[in-house]
């Protein structure tokens, strides 16, 4: 007898010490926006092949409260059954949501409530497990596994771990919405406070053109050609300079999703070089470039990385004298930490120590009483920097210049991918 109690209790202890081992392989504490649904995939495949499960899911209703509809699988495992056939009993996922509690079918053939469920009588599921996915608030899906073998013994304790697991996967989801909720409103924020900015400039950009073109109207009625040719000087620019203003608010303002490919990082720095060269070419800048060879094609959002490249030289453009400013552009590839670099610098004022964090706010007057408002284009930058988990500083001296450095994570696209 004193032996069958040891056994037990010899039984409970590796199953408690395997249960806490697969919880610390659970990657749900790191789970945000951008990640989640990666997350999910890799957390039902740990929970599947810990329970020994055939087939397993995440269903859930996106962005509502409501479980009336049908709930959608967003992240699946299976073992067995090709993808596109999906082995989920409607009966049991109502009964759980009815019951607001999980649901434990054990022998479902000898189980009245379910031995004519259609799904287990295709799939030959012996077993399956429905619980709850909740935030503090309300239900947001299920999370559900099944198995078809005789031996599966699932009890009350696995049932207890996937439920608190369950709402722990909710508060997770919950937590990186809400955090998605306060970046969104950070940057509305701002780009309300980059509007007000924007509105008082337009309005006096507006009072140039609207003078400009009483001129050019009486230079062409009256033949004065040369008065439309001074004239269009002043409107051209300021023309620019609102369409500049507007597509930049639209930029930052806007929520985007990165869109992950074949990158040719020194190809893209290239092209946002070769489409400034009309502002080098007046402002008589040189620009110097220097990019490694040695960068492979890598993983990363090539229309976003162009922004980057185009707003960090704009900016250094912007800040040095235009007889005698240089620009600096270099590339290179950190193998060791899988990412690339962009460093661009000038030898403009310079900026002050106490004013290196606020020019990546909109429309911070950060520069020397030479130096513009720094618009979006930094901010911009930041934000798509930030989305790609990588990080950018600044090195300056006054009177000496700025260097901004971009350091970029990335995986290695091999040329048969």
């Amino acid at each position: 007898m004193e032996m069958d109690t040891d056994t037990k209790i010899s039984a409970t202890s590796a199953r408690a010490n395997t249960n806490l081992e697969m919880l610390c392989r659970l990657p749900i504490t790191s789970m945000n926006i951008e990640n989640q649904q990666e997350v999910l995939d890799v957390t039902v495949r740990l929970l599947a092949e810990h329970l020994g499960a055939k087939n397993g899911y995440i269903l859930m209703k996106s962005n509502n409260s409501d479980l009336k509809e049908q709930l959608i699988p967003i992240a699946r495992y299976s073992l067995n059954h090709d993808k596109t056939d999906s082995t989920l009993s409607n009966s049991l996922i109502t009964k759980t949501l009815q019951a607001s509690r999980g649901q434990l079918v054990q022998n479902v053939m000898n189980n009245e409530e379910f031995a004519g469920d259609p799904s287990f009588q295709t799939y030959n599921i012996k077993s399956a497990v429905c619980v709850l996915i909740k935030t503090t608030r309300y239900p947001l899906g299920v999370l559900y596994f099944d198995s078809s073998e005789e031996n599966c013994e699932w009890n009350e304790q696995d049932l207890k771990l996937l439920e608190a697991l369950a709402r722990f996967i909710g508060l997770a989801i919950e937590n990186a919405r809400l955090q998605q909720n306060k970046q969104k409103n950070c940057r509305l924020v701002a780009a309300g406070h980059a509007s007000l900015y924007i509105s008082h400039s337009v309005k006096n950009i507006l009072q140039l053109i609207g003078g400009a073109v009483e001129v050019i109207d009486f230079g062409l009625r009256t033949n004065q050609i040369h008065r439309v040719k001074r004239s269009w000087d002043i409107l051209k620019p300021n023309l620019e300079r609102i369409n500049k203003f507007t597509l930049e608010l639209l930029d930052f303002s806007k929520e985007r999703t990165l869109e992950f490919g074949p990158c040719e990082f020194n190809r893209i720095v290239q092209d946002a070089i070769d489409s400034l060269r009309a502002q080098l070419k007046q402002k008589k800048i040189k620009l110097n470039i220097r990019v490694d060879p040695k960068i492979p094609v890598v993983k990363l959002d090539s229309e976003r990385i162009h922004v980057v490249a185009v707003n960090l030289i704009l900016n250094a453009l912007d800040v040095v004298d235009e007889q005698t400013g240089m620009v600096n552009v270099q590339t290179a590839y950190l193998k060791d930490d899988d990412a690339v670099e962009l460093m661009v610098s000038d030898n403009g004022p310079g900026i002050s120590d106490d004013t290196k964090e606020s020019i990546f706010l909109p429309y911070q007057s950060t520069k020397s009483k030479n130096r513009l408002k720094t618009g979006l284009g930094l901010a911009i930058v930041k934000q798509i920097v930030e989305q790609h988990k990588g990080q950018i500083e600044v090195e300056s001296q006054l009177d000496k210049g700025s260097t901004f450095k971009v350091l970029l994570p990335c995986g290695v696209i091999q040329k048969d991918d």
